[in-house]
């Protein structure tokens, strides 16, 4: 992966001199959104045995306690930098590189003949290398421009479980989470459009804001045994997908490379 990024760069650095066109090197970062949809789908299954077990230890003489469900795995947080050579006044094309994560957990115990503990963290994070272009369609002193680009996903996803069930339940219970500590690793390809705003501040510096739009495949994830993930041992494993939306703030370093050019 990080090969990856590094001949992207080295291919817009070496295409520099050639284009001669203003370089905009961006930094940005905002809240996301991501559907992560099948590995939701188990957290609603894991929510409602937790559930199950509140309203049956509830009212049970002998054990006492609750455990807070788990919230969805829909938001988190996105960093990017990137690089854009601009070919005309209105078009250019570039790279970037973004990470994203998301997590959500709880922790809570049953007080019977012994402590029952349940603890739940469950993280994803993704590092992803895009290429592609913008088109700015308006420009009154702010520019408001489309952009499109097509990416490689990275995905992380940790799993760390205690899921303790006091001895005093009187039934066997199914899709319970296996105990453990397991890191799992996968990529997908994806497709990013979406709109910006921006006002140049000075020559050199530029402003902005962007909402954007995201789509991806499908992909499993699996751990260093080659297993995938299964969230509830149901024997249907959890794919990961980032469909989602992510609003960023950024700011941009603008260099101009043309041969009589220079940095105001």
């Amino acid at each position: 992966m990080k090969g990856l990024a590094t001949l992207l760069i080295a291919g817009l650095l070496t295409s520099v001199g050639a284009l001669a066109g203003p370089l905009e090197m961006s930094f940005g970062g905002g809240p996301t959104a991501a559907a992560l949809g099948t590995v939701n789908a188990s957290i609603d299954v894991v929510n409602a045995l937790i559930t199950h077990l509140n309203e049956t230890f509830a009212v049970h003489p002998d054990v006492a306690g609750s455990v807070d469900p788990l919230d969805p795995m829909v938001s988190g947080f996105a960093f990017r930098i990137g690089e854009r050579i601009w070919l005309t006044d209105w078009f250019g094309v570039g790279a970037a590189a973004e990470y994203f994560a998301s997590s959500t957990e709880t922790r809570g115990a049953y007080d019977g003949s012994e402590v029952s503990t349940i603890d739940l963290a469950l993280g994803a994070k993704s590092v992803s290398i895009t290429a592609g272009g913008r088109a700015i369609f308006l420009d009154v002193g702010l520019q408001l421009a489309a952009d499109a680009a097509i990416g490689y996903y990275y995905v992380l996803f940790d799993r760390a479980v205690q899921f303790e069930i006091p001895t005093e339940y009187p039934d066997v219970i199914s899709a319970v989470p296996a105990d453990g500590d397991v890191r799992y690793t996968g990529s997908v390809l994806g497709f990013e459009a979406g709109l910006s705003l921006s006002y140049p501040v000075a020559p050199w510096f530029t402003l902005g804001s962007s909402v954007t739009y995201r789509s991806t495949a499908s992909g499993a994830v699996a751990d260093a045994t080659g297993e995938e993930l299964d969230l509830v041992g149901d024997g249907t494993p959890d794919a990961i997908d980032l469909d989602g939306i992510t609003v960023r703030l950024t700011f941009s370093i603008n260099i101009d490379l043309s041969p009589d050019g220079e940095k105001e």
